[in-house]
């Protein structure tokens, strides 16, 4: 009896509650709208499949089903956004103790492959970014060089408001919620002679009676009314058009972030400096970073090695095939 005493007894925990805490916290805590619309979309799905089952009930198998019967039935990879939420929920309740859950049925699961990763994750040159900037619409070419002179998020170019904007000191405050807490903090970023420019241009032709140095008018799916706030959306196709436009292959706005940092990792630019102008929480997520876009970089080099002996070998077999023409260096 009196070992039975201490052992702290479990909950047998459903799914419907376990979602309802995940949610109500979210809240609490300052999640982004989106995040929490996300976590209780893939709720209501996972709902619709199992019912209020108790959560250990909740193996592996069960849910790797779960996630292939949404592959199938869905377009895209959203499917690995369902995985993103379920492993982040229930990583979140057992971290409160077996009260909650005594494990991870999403822990060990990878996300799906997408063929299209390594085209979306190809980071462009300055030259390409030059190019594409030029030929986007007029209105559009501000929000491309603030997003690549400061290296931002698009998330946090979206939400810069003017009060962060310090054109005597010469620097922007750029508001992240990317960190264990979720919290709001704030970096500094030095402008750039460009970005002084971009910045002073816009606050030149302001609206005073909006915050934001970029913002729309859209109506809400929810409220059906239309409102008026920082950019939310739009901002993939835009660039889409503008890549189309200049003759050059697709990359998101995430990439002219990589492209920064890629090439100031390649002026051997400090670790450190480069982690603080990313806002990356952490060394290692730097290093993670830079470590990915040199294995791009490799990758590309060895395709165009690879073409350039399939060349060389069939001019080699065809001496009369005619060779390209080579400008003289001037």
């Amino acid at each position: 009896m009196a070992e039975q005493m201490k052992q702290a007894p479990e909950t047998d925990m459903g799914f419907l509650d376990l979602m309802n805490l995940r949610l109500d916290y979210l809240t609490a805590h300052g999640y982004s709208q989106n995040y929490y619309e996300a976590t209780r979309y893939v709720a209501r799905r996972a709902l619709k499949e199992w019912g209020n089952i108790p959560c250990h009930e909740i193996t592996p198998l069960l849910a790797e089903k779960f996630l292939i019967k949404r592959k199938t039935e869905s377009e895209g990879l959203g499917v690995n956004d369902d995985l993103a939420k379920l492993r982040a929920t229930f990583s979140w309740a057992k971290e409160r103790g077996r009260r909650y859950v005594s494990s991870n049925p999403f822990e060990a699961m990878k996300p799906f492959p997408n063929k299209n990763a390594k085209k979306d994750k190809r980071t462009p040159t300055p030259d390409e970014l030059d190019r594409v900037i030029e030929a986007a619409a007029p209105a559009n070419r501000p929000y491309l060089w603030v997003v690549r002179e400061t290296m931002a998020r698009s998330v946090e170019v979206n939400r810069l408001t003017w009060d962060r904007v310090h054109f005597e000191e010469q620097y922007v405050e750029l508001q992240t919620f990317k960190n264990r807490g979720r919290n709001a903090m704030f970096r500094k970023v030095a402008m750039t002679q460009k970005l002084f420019e971009v910045l002073s241009e816009l606050y030149e032709q302001r609206d005073p009676e909006k915050p934001w140095v970029f913002w729309h008018s859209y109506v809400p799916k929810n409220t059906k009314k239309r409102v008026e706030g920082p950019y939310k959306k739009g901002r993939r196709s835009m660039l889409k058009a503008a890549c189309k436009n200049a003759g050059v292959e697709y990359f998101t706005l995430h990439r002219i972030r990589a492209s920064g940092a890629s090439l100031m990792d390649e002026m051997d630019v400090p670790l450190s400096s480069i982690q603080r102008i990313l806002g990356h929480g952490d060394r290692r997520s730097t290093e993670i970073y830079l470590e990915q876009m040199r294995e791009v970089q490799r990758e590309a080099i060895d395709v165009f090695e690879q073409a350039s002996r399939t060349f060389q070998k069939s001019s080699h077999e065809n001496p009369h095939r005619k060779k390209p023409l080579v400008r003289k260096a001037s």
